[in-house]
């Protein structure tokens, strides 16, 4: 008898309960998914993209201050000029957008010096958030239709703001 309850002690022991692991990794998991925080580029839907040949993913887009470059308004089909409309509410010679998570900002070519400020006063913003100058950026997002000139005069704008890191976007060749 005394070996039946020994062999009974053994499997007893052998038996391991799984349900409070795996509802503590549940638990775990839903706290990382909830608290994890994902940085986001706005992008303009009015923006069509040039592609290259070689170009890499933006690994982070954490210090990145996005400007779009558009092309004359004339020459966008009419469902991206319903858009461009709706985002800057019918501002006439838009030709630099600047979006945060809740609102959109146009900018004529006369208000080259607005841009320089909205640039210089989301740097300051980053590096109230304890950011370095060389971490902060400007992603320039350019119609593959705009002038040239356009992102010419965003890029004295972010320099006269003092920012000089760079980054162009666009998609992979085809």
């Amino acid at each position: 008898m005394a070996k039946k309850n020994a062999r009974d002690q053994e499997e007893i022991k052998g038996n391991v309960n799984m349900s409070p692991m795996i509802d503590c990794c549940f638990l775990l998991l839903i706290f990382f998914v909830v608290n994890a925080t994902q940085i986001t580029v706005s992008k303009d839907p009015s923006v069509r993209m040039p592609s290259a040949i070689t170009c890499n993913d933006m690994k982070d887009a954490k210090g990145c201050i996005v400007i779009n470059i558009f092309k004359d308004f004339d020459k966008m089909d009419s469902g991206a000029q319903e858009k461009f409309r709706k985002n800057y509410k019918g501002k006439a010679g838009v030709i630099w957008g600047v979006s945060d998570n809740t609102k959109s900002v146009g900018y004529t070519e006369d208000e080259a010096n607005l841009l320089t400020e909205y640039v210089t006063k989301e740097k300051e913003r980053m590096k109230a958030k304890h950011m370095e100058d060389k971490d902060i950026k400007i992603y320039l997002r350019g119609d593959k239709d705009a002038p040239w000139e356009r992102t010419c005069k965003a890029i004295r704008c972010a320099a006269s703001a003092g920012v000089s890191n760079l980054v162009f976007g666009t998609l992979p060749a085809k």
